[in-house]
């Protein structure tokens, strides 16, 4: 399982594969992923992956996370998800949808 990042204003996209562990996101550089957004807190929320389920879980932010726009504290992660974050978004791939 994968996602793939986006802003809507620079349309850039990064796709960063979700292997078991921990990947921490946030405004501050000590994240996995740091996003630069003022709508983005220090540690904003995780993204746990354990064979093959990932899940998303929001560590006290300020702004919350947005699952298919629906406002979310802790939620399974699946194909075709749009998470937000801030101004981000982020869209989870499964390694199938990658391949083709």
């Amino acid at each position: 399982m994968a996602f793939t990042t986006g802003t809507p204003v620079l349309d850039e996209v990064e796709t960063i594969k979700l292997t078991d562990g921990t990947i921490s996101i946030g405004r501050a550089t000590d994240n996995d992923l740091s996003i630069h957004d003022t709508f983005v807190s220090a540690h904003h929320a995780r993204i746990f992956t354990y064979q093959s389920a990932s899940y998303i879980e929001d560590l006290g932010s300020t702004n919350g996370i947005l699952l298919n726009g629906r406002k979310v504290q802790k939620h399974t992660l699946h194909s075709g998800d749009i998470v937000s974050l801030g101004h981000h978004q982020f869209k989870i791939e499964t390694q199938e949808q990658q391949i083709a």
